[in-house]
């Protein structure tokens, strides 16, 4: 039987028992070995899994659960790790029965992206710590529900937007924080590419091996459709396309450079141009206004794969992109402000550098251990990135003109 909204929602006071006002569960001492379970089992999943698998003696950590609705990802990944470690994880095909183990102090959640923010709100309630993969949320009232949950609960929340933990990001970021662009005019983000992403086989996938209501969540019942479970990026009710799918890294990139989060409004426009067999379009357009008064292009594409950069900024000093990481004067207003010489933000060159996956998870488990709650890309941070995805979706969608109404937290036509 298809749970209700309610039922896929609920169960975080029961399944806590108590755990919010559990020191394990709050605050580790530094001595403590973390019991991370991973929630989604498959590409994503899989890579974090062996990230933390080669890293579980010098963080002190282990992988006492895994959860899949898929059996096949999950006897997989288990079978793995009992190869690799010699310990087999617990196996469940449901997120509440990961929920309810007292072993398990934190989550990361790589699930398809119609379930993270459900997820990570029933975690927080548990008092569970979270990792969640981005998008957060495809709908506001979900974004809303884990914001609230993890706030009040207090556990440490890491949103999967990783340049945030980039050497390099980190350095440009306090370069334009420091204003040296003067006041931003348009900024302008892209990700590009010339394949059918997320179109993958299905010929393995078996009703009997696939919890199908689970996944299906807070949506309707419907049939199992194999092609829907595999490729459900395509699907409107299960991804918002590629303002999420992709743009979410480099908006959230732009948001984070101009220190200003939340975008006041967009306007947008999307095609199916050369993969047209899914509901998701493969071209897109989308311009937003944010209340410093800058304009943000988003423009992404599956047709062609050239790309320019990834994000430029422009303002009445100069300009800067990560193309060449180069703060220049071009095209500024003439005056004694206009930026007279190039700098460059230089990558990490330490030696042992790693990449920014890594660093990211380090930085939530830093965090954990520290009992801090200012991780690289916490919730206030993947919240308005769900704000800017869902806007400009919406935007897209309807054709109409969207804007964020912060009194009541919602996405409306203007």
């Amino acid at each position: 039987m298809q749970p209700t909204r309610r039922e896929f929602m609920k169960g975080a006071a029961a399944v806590a028992s108590g755990a919010m006002l559990s020191r394990r569960a709050l605050a580790l001492s530094p001595n403590d070995r973390i019991g991370i379970a991973v929630i989604g089992c498959g590409d994503r999943g899989s890579y974090l899994v062996n990230l933390l698998m080669s890293e579980r003696e010098n963080w002190n950590i282990e992988v006492p659960a895994v959860c899949d609705v898929w059996k096949v990802n999950l006897e997989r990944m288990a079978e793995r790790m009992h190869s690799d470690a010699g310990r087999r994880p617990r196996a469940f095909t449901r997120h509440q029965d990961v929920l309810a183990l007292p072993e398990v102090d934190a989550v990361i959640i790589a699930t398809p992206d119609l379930h993270h923010s459900p997820i990570a709100a029933e975690a927080a309630r548990a008092g569970k710590h979270v990792f969640v993969e981005k998008p957060l949320a495809n709908r506001m009232e979900d974004a809303n529900a884990a914001l609230d949950a993890v706030l009040e609960s207090g556990v440490v929340c890491q949103v999967g937007t990783q340049r945030r933990s980039d050497p390099r990001h980190r350095r440009a970021a306090k370069l334009l924080h420091t204003g040296v662009l003067g006041r931003l005019v348009v900024c302008e983000v892209g990700w590009n590419r010339n394949v059918a992403s997320w179109v993958r086989d299905y010929g393995d996938v078996r009703r009997e091996d696939v919890d199908w209501e689970q996944f299906l969540a807070y949506l309707p019942p419907e049939p199992f459709d194999p092609r829907k479970f595999r490729c459900w990026h395509l699907y409107r009710d299960c991804a918002l396309g590629l303002v999420n799918l992709l743009g979410s890294h480099v908006i959230d990139v732009v948001q984070w450079f101009a220190n200003d989060p939340m975008p006041a409004s967009a306007v947008g426009v999307e095609a199916h141009v050369v993969w047209t067999e899914r509901d998701n379009a493969d071209t897109q357009e989308i311009t937003y206004q944010y209340p410093s008064g800058f304009l943000l292009r988003h423009f992404s594409r599956l047709g062609n794969a050239h790309q320019p950069f990834e994000a430029l900024m422009t303002g009445t000093n100069g300009v800067f992109d990560t193309a060449t990481w180069e703060l220049r004067g071009d095209g500024a207003v003439e005056g004694p402000d206009k930026i007279a010489y190039r700098a460059t933000v230089r990558a990490d060159s330490s030696p042992g550098g790693r990449g920014w996956e890594w660093r990211h998870v380090k930085n939530w488990i830093d965090c954990m251990r520290e009992d801090r709650r200012d991780t690289n890309a916490d919730i206030r941070v993947g919240y308005a990135q769900a704000v800017a995805g869902i806007m400009g979706y919406l935007a897209c969608h309807k054709g109409r003109k969207m804007v964020w109404r912060k009194e009541s937290r919602t996405v409306e036509e203007a």
